[in-house]
């Protein structure tokens, strides 16, 4: 988006930028663990499969900067605490962060920075790999 045509390069809204990124992958996830579970049900409705963050082997995100790439993988790890958290009230994560309003949690440093912690080993094991071109490359915007 170039508003401005006497400027060589775009202005960009950084924060708004990063919100429409987590709300793209949230609305995605949230659709895609939908399917999965409605899929599970039908092949075996007592197993009582729950898919989350750590049920592919792999993941591989849209990568403006791999700094972008780690938090909204760790942000999946809340989406998955807040399905938990209404089905049976159980949670790693503090309840305050399950229950404000999704919006609120996008500026929330001390929720970022636990799932980051919740979600590191998980982020090496399925991400690592795709993300190898986007660390030697770097942010792709500047």
């Amino acid at each position: 988006f170039k508003p401005d045509h006497s400027v060589e390069y775009p202005t960009v809204d950084g924060k708004l930028s990063q919100v429409c990124y987590y709300q793209a992958i949230e609305d995605c996830y949230e659709r895609y663990c939908a399917k999965m579970d409605k899929i599970a049900k039908a092949v075996d409705d007592e197993k009582g499969y729950d898919f989350d963050a750590t049920t592919p082997d792999y993941w591989v995100f849209h990568s403006p900067y791999n700094k972008l790439v780690q938090k909204s993988y760790a942000r999946l790890f809340l989406m998955d605490e807040r399905r938990r958290h209404q089905k049976a009230k159980t949670t790693t994560l503090k309840e305050d962060w399950l229950t404000k309003p999704i919006q609120e949690t996008y500026v929330d440093k001390e929720l970022e920075k636990a799932l980051k912690q919740l979600s590191s080993a998980d982020y090496q094991q399925r991400l690592n790999d795709a993300n190898a071109a986007s660390v030697a490359v770097g942010n792709t915007y500047a």
